[in-house]
């Protein structure tokens, strides 16, 4: 439906954003050449996902505005497997707090979007539901990540009719990455938003800062940084390791963004320097349409054939 819808509280009108292919340095031949195939397998799981949306704060406050992509990779289209990304958001109910989760299905699972599906929606609505009586620095990580590992296990067992597997056996089938963040809405005092972010795997969050010298600021380790040769291995969910990686917290001032990536996007990516970095930072300084910004997640580059995903976060300015 296009044009102008009336009688509620705003006439909605289509944009009609016009979206091109993105491409950053050379596209390689496969971003022409690929066909997408479909996963006969999972008719109904789309190829392509977005949001995006505008969650105010209070009244005398600005609130934050909310990116949200996830795209099959060209490997993905070319051999007709499914997406195995996914993203999920959740604010609370005191409408204080942002929960944000990327994840990113292991490529060996043939189940594994269904870990990333699970870690990202049971664990924003786990994660929502103990902010109500628990501060985000107080959050008992390894007991999240434990009951959404127990989600992944049963659903498993149960839709691969597999009653006696154990967590290996699961974990073969069916296993994810996990990037939370949980984001303040309203700004505090000086301006600025305190965010708290816990990751196992290598999906990643940055803060990005268009405008300033150094644009990306990395909130754990890059990837194969300093590697002599880059490896791929990385940890999962419902493997859970028994020590996991310390949470971190950060401050998104008013003029940052705070965007969390799979690798499909955090390779390319690298340390924030490159071509590819200098491309989305101009290209984020401002939301974009969301069609515009399903375009840019899936640039192409050669040889990155991943899939691809990206939640950006910006704070908004307080009413005038």
């Amino acid at each position: 439906m296009s044009g102008t819808v009336s009688g509620g509280r705003h006439a909605l009108r289509d944009p009609r954003p016009e979206v091109e292919p993105v491409a950053i340095g050379d596209p390689g031949r496969a971003a022409r050449a690929v066909i997408p195939q479909p996963d006969r397998r999972f008719p109904f799981r789309p190829a392509i996902v977005l949001d995006g949306v505008r969650i105010e704060g209070s009244s005398d406050a600005g609130g934050l505005e909310v990116r949200a992509a996830s795209r099959r990779g060209l490997s993905h289209q070319y051999y007709g497997t499914t997406r195995q990304d996914e993203f999920g958001f959740l604010v609370t109910q005191d409408r204080r707090w942002l929960v944000v989760s990327v994840a990113d299905g292991v490529s060996a699972g043939e189940y594994s979007h269904r870990a990333a599906e699970i870690v990202t929606r049971e664990g924003c609505t786990r994660i929502a539901g103990l902010l109500t009586g628990v501060a985000p620095a107080a959050l008992d990580w390894n007991a999240v990540l434990g009951e959404v590992s127990a989600v992944v296990v049963g659903q498993v067992r149960a839709e691969l009719d597999l009653p006696g597997a154990d967590l290996r056996q699961v974990a073969d089938r069916a296993a994810a990455t996990a990037l939370f963040a949980v984001v303040a809405v309203d700004p505090d005092d000086g301006g600025g938003r305190t965010v708290h972010v816990m990751s196992l795997g290598d999906t990643s969050a940055w803060l990005l800062h268009s405008e300033r010298e150094t644009r990306w600021t990395p909130l754990q380790a890059v990837k194969n940084a300093g590697a002599a040769v880059a490896s791929s291995a990385t940890a999962a969910v419902p493997l859970i390791p028994r020590e996991l990686p310390p949470p971190v917290a950060a401050r998104l001032d008013q003029d940052g963004v705070l965007v969390l990536m799979t690798d499909g996007v955090g390779d390319a990516l690298g340390g924030g320097t490159g071509e590819v970095g200098d491309h989305l930072a101009r290209a984020w300084q401002r939301p974009p349409d969301p069609l515009n910004f399903a375009a840019q997640v899936g640039f192409a580059r050669r040889s990155y054939d991943d899939d691809r995903t990206v939640v950006a976060v910006w704070p908004t300015p307080a009413p005038s």
